[in-house]
């Protein structure tokens, strides 16, 4: 270890500094220390760093005091070069941890993902997200105008927010931006993003990806329609733009394109993989390009300079070009991928692993039974980074409702069928996104969108249990929210419900929400009427209205059981029907055959019968002679 070279010995140096063990190792003012010198060699003079940076460090502190702290002490190292300050971290760690090197060097039993979390998570989860029961799938009520039904849309968090962009309906690009504000004043509000005036929007896209660097959205790769491709994007170059939000109180963003360096470039993609490394690097993998061809290349983008550097990985085997697989980090320097569909719409279900440090592919066998193969599916990682969970897809066969759990730390398949109970609505193409506390120790998803026979446009949480995946399952695997603080008012939303393919969900919504007015409205008269009366019939009328909520939640679930039945049995009757059609098609054929075959052995025989006749006639010796019997009468 002491004869790497920098800056690679300065990044070793920091994964460990960061780590949750050396950050607990540290005394405060080394941790100051540490900090600082790590932004001084990322980023220079902090009077020229960016206001996003600063802005994100800001929120990493406990208190006003450690701002200042964390503000002064990098003020202090003044215009040291970026070179000194490398050189000064790895000093500083090499005297307070002396045997660092040997925690970095360490092998796969040791990659962890604990602490994670420590910078970008939550210091606790918004309240209406800590009144969502444990392990319980629920259809999120929210205020606000939800997104249209959609598909291989992109969708990230970014502190308490998720953004929804682009994706795709009935083959229309889109090109809209959502966001979901879990956590306004208690409430969830859904805003949709206009583009600021005056501003280039962003091409309609699918197939991208969105992650969150230095606090702020950015959308990688995807497809793009070819009018917006020829006018405004380098085909040959993947594509990477950032969402700019000037004021937290406007509903307006401004789309950047941000121009990209390096010798070389992925080229654009779709279906990719897009996994951020770190606090400031993303690592692309595989994809589909414009001329329908699966890669299987790894691409790592410095999301600071915005330099593009090829992961050339000499050793070991490299998976099979791939696309609509999933792709999650296993320790700091090891990137896991698993599933995904390539040449002739072959999914995969085996798991490989990419060493950044030594440069070498590697194939993972976990522990356990192997999950069938996936593609289109959503992956996430909960409990500190420790399980990976894959949600949605399908393969060749069918769509897949059940979910697969890997241990990452014992590197094993989680047994139990129903540790992560699928949504309601599960699809193909649609996005999960996990909203953590600092610590580790609480998750939320959120699952939107996807396509399962219908697009969708449904919004689902679930907060995972403390003690997942050894957790007792609920009985019921969703259940209306009762809570106030999730109350939903859709009156503004039923205006715009205007795509088709939100029908019977749509439908439901319309009708969930009426009733809830109703009830609402009910309620207020009942109230005003016996004020200060039979308080024992204002409590049977709420009790009733929160029957009529549950009746109608199990009603949508049904219905959404049932259409997914429907959609397997349709499907495997039209399997049915070209098997039979093929099959007839092939009786018709052979009959034919064997009929041209009979005519044919008919004319031989003919034809043979003929010369006999002929040889008969032609040598009277070859005439067969008449029988004794025959000639004596």
């Amino acid at each position: 270890m002491n004869t790497m070279p920098y800056p690679e010995r300065f990044h070793a140096a920091v994964r460990v500094g960061s780590s949750a063990a050396g950050r607990s190792f540290f005394s405060d003012e080394t941790r100051l220390l540490l900090y600082a010198l790590d932004r001084q060699a990322t980023y220079g003079e902090r009077s020229t760093c960016s206001r996003d940076v600063l802005d994100a460090d800001a929120r990493l502190a406990e208190s006003d005091a450690q701002v200042r702290a964390m503000r002064e002490t990098w003020e202090n190292l003044g215009s040291m070069p970026s070179a000194e300050a490398m050189r000064l971290y790895v000093k500083v760690l090499d005297e307070e941890k002396p045997q660092w090197h040997d925690a970095n060097a360490s092998g796969d039993a040791n990659r962890t993902n604990r602490g994670m979390h420590a910078k970008t998570g939550e210091r606790t989860l918004p309240l209406a997200l800590r009144e969502c029961r444990e392990g319980v799938w629920m259809f999120c009520e929210y205020e606000g105008n939800r997104p249209t039904a959609r598909f291989q849309h992109a969708a990230c968090t970014l502190r308490d927010k998720m953004y929804v962009v682009g994706g795709t309906n009935r083959g229309r690009f889109m090109r809209d931006t959502h966001e979901l504000d879990l956590d306004c004043d208690g409430r969830v509000v859904w805003r949709t993003l206009k583009t600021k005036p005056g501003t280039t929007p962003l091409p309609a896209c699918a197939g991208h990806r969105a992650v969150a660097a230095n606090g702020s959205v950015y959308i990688v790769g995807g497809r793009f329609k070819r009018e917006d491709v020829d006018s405004t994007l380098d085909s040959t170059r993947m594509s990477v733009y950032k969402m700019v939000k000037a004021h937290e109180d406007v509903d307006e963003v401004t789309w950047e394109k941000v121009t990209t360096h390096g010798e070389d470039a992925p080229c654009s993609r779709r279906g990719a993989s897009v996994t951020m490394v770190g606090e400031h690097k993303c690592i692309v993998f595989g994809g589909e390009d414009h001329d329908r061809r699966f890669l299987n290349d790894a691409w790592i983008l410095d999301m600071t300079s915005f330099v593009w550097r090829e992961v050339k990985a000499p050793g070991g085997h490299p998976p099979e070009p791939r696309a609509e697989h999933s792709a999650a980090m296993w320790g700091a320097d090891t990137l896991l991928v698993f599933g995904g569909t390539g040449k002739s719409t072959k999914c995969f279900h085996s798991l490989h692993a990419l060493d950044l440090v030594h440069q070498r592919w590697m194939d993972v066998t976990p522990q356990g039974v192997a999950p069938p193969p996936r593609a289109g599916h959503a992956g996430i990682l909960v409990k500190d980074g420790r399980y990976w969970c894959a949600v949605g897809g399908g393969n060749n066969e069918r769509g897949l409702s059940e979910c697969t759990v890997l241990d990452l730390e014992e590197m094993k398949w989680v047994s139990r069928a129903d540790a992560l109970v699928a949504p309601p609505v599960v699809g193909e193409g649609m996005t999960l996104c996990v909203l953590s506390t600092r610590d580790g120790s609480e998750d939320v998803v959120i699952a939107f969108g996807g396509y399962n026979g219908h697009t969708q446009n449904e919004t689902q949480i679930l907060r995972i249990p403390s003690d997942f995946p050894e957790h007792d399952v609920p009985s019921s695997t969703s259940e209306p929210n009762d809570r106030g603080v999730l109350k939903s008012h859709h009156a503004q939303d039923n205006a715009r419900r205007d795509d088709d393919d939100d029908d019977a969900a749509l439908e439901y919504a319309d009708a969930s929400a009426s009733e809830r007015s109703n009830a609402s409205s009910f309620e207020t008269a009942l109230s005003d009427v016996t004020r200060g009366g039979d308080a024992a019939n204002i409590s049977t009328s709420t009790l009733t209205d929160k029957q009529l909520r549950k009746e109608n939640a199990e009603l949508h679930r049904a219905l959404h059981r049932l259409r997914a039945d429907a959609k397997i049995i349709a499907d495997a009757h039209e399997k049915l029907r070209v098997r039979c059609s093929t099959l007839e098609l092939a009786a018709r054929e052979d009959a034919k055959i064997i009929q041209d075959e009979r005519i044919a052995r008919d004319r031989l025989r003919a034809e043979l019968e003929r010369l006999r006749q002929n040889r008969a006639d032609d040598d009277p010796a070859a005439k067969p002679r008449a029988p004794v019997a025959t000639s004596w009468f």
